[in-house]
């Protein structure tokens, strides 16, 4: 047991202190915690303790598990650590450089990283005179399948993880082009592999096409994406000036990314 945590005298730093210490006891405790437990480890009263689990359940930090009456972390301290997971890779550097990319080639940029076996939107780089698309939001994490960002981080799980990640997602049509039959997807992510380059025309949303290129970490594994939408007849007319945006967004982005 880790001996008694010391708080200050003053009343409203002391109530946020010991919240805080609550938190990081229910953190470093892999199964959770009792509030019994929770009060020893920080010479609180159990009167005390449950006032403040009260305080921290109702704004879901922690979750009371009802089979054994043991505290966990709860949804909002998976959001703030997502979030955080977003500010660590959206730093100002790699924000500059998604903006240079929109404004090298006058499209929305897109950085796109894992969320454990899912893949969410980290940061867009858009403007009123060359919008994101409408659907995209940071945080949003749906329709993988049909996105070029998405097919690119496929790309880079290994078949264990894809096989899960097709299972628990399910691949819908979104619009007539897109690819739903695993086989054919998984035909489609080979070509990204040899490529390190994906490609989607009017699969996501109709008559709009995206590309994307591979965010790496310093280890060379793939940990995100740099991407631009456009219209598809745009994406026509210039496609090999897109793709050296994006190869060059993702370089600088990967270089930067610790």
């Amino acid at each position: 047991m880790s001996a008694p945590t010391q708080f200050s005298d003053r009343s409203g730093i002391q109530s946020a202190e010991r919240v805080l210490a609550l938190l990081g006891e229910i953190g470093a405790a892999p199964s959770g915690a009792t509030a019994q437990e929770l009060a020893g480890r920080l010479d609180l009263t159990l009167s005390t303790t449950y006032r403040l689990l009260k305080t921290l359940e109702r704004q879901d930090f922690v979750s009371r598990q009802a089979a054994n009456h043991r505290y966990i972390l709860g949804r909002t301290v998976d959001t703030l650590g997502r979030a955080l997971r977003y500010q660590l890779v959206a730093t100002d550097q790699v924000r500059a450089t998604l903006r240079s990319v929109h404004d090298a080639v006058h499209a929305p940029a897109y950085l796109t990283v894992f969320r454990g076996e899912d893949i969410a939107v980290a940061h867009i780089e858009d403007s009123p005179e060359h919008p994101r698309i409408g659907q995209l939001h940071v945080g949003f994490a749906e329709a993988s399948h049909a996105t070029a960002f998405g097919k690119l981080m496929l790309a880079a799980m290994d078949d264990a993880s894809l096989s899960r990640f097709l299972e628990r997602h399910n691949p819908r049509a979104l619009t007539t082009h897109s690819v739903t039959d695993a086989a054919k997807l998984r035909e489609q992510l080979d070509e990204v592999r040899a490529q390190q380059i994906a490609v989607e025309v009017e699969e996501y949303t109709p008559l709009l096409a995206c590309i994307a290129a591979p965010v790496r970490a310093r280890s060379g594994k793939v940990i995100g994406a740099v991407s631009v939408s456009v219209s598809a007849a745009d994406f026509s007319r210039r496609s090999g000036e897109l793709e050296k945006a994006v190869r060059r967004g993702a370089w600088h982005v990967s270089a930067q990314v610790e």
